[in-house]
């Protein structure tokens, strides 16, 4: 398994990928954790065009998005690992289905960040 990781890593776009996502997913972290005001009072999760705010939590729960990038970047590199000897356009696809979240997360936590300030 682990010669298997060293030969996935070993790709140059694939290395490129994860540690972009990697960075991207850090720095929404540490955005979050920095940006947003720590305070008892809720704060708007979720914001609907038609309706307004639908949802109000607690600031704790804004750590939630960058838990689920991470999460979604150990299943798909995980996934991209178990295909990588049999398929490698599909462990592309999956290597770049990271990167592609982790940007749509940061813009998420930019959006709740400018909705909440």
């Amino acid at each position: 398994m682990i010669a298997a990781l060293r030969i996935y890593l070993s790709d140059f776009y694939i290395k490129w990928i994860f540690i972009s996502a990697l960075i991207l997913n850090v720095g929404l972290f540490i955005f979050l954790l920095f940006f947003i005001r720590q305070s008892n009072v809720p704060i708007v999760l979720h914001y609907n065009v038609d309706w307004g705010v639908d949802y109000l939590a607690e600031v704790k729960n804004i750590i939630i998005l960058p838990l689920i990038g991470f999460f979604i970047f150990l299943f798909n590199g995980l996934l991209g690992l178990r295909l990588w000897s049999r398929n490698r356009a599909l462990s592309y696809y999956f290597s770049a289905i990271v990167l592609i979240s982790e940007i749509f997360l940061c813009l998420v936590g930019l959006a709740l960040y400018m909705i909440n300030s």
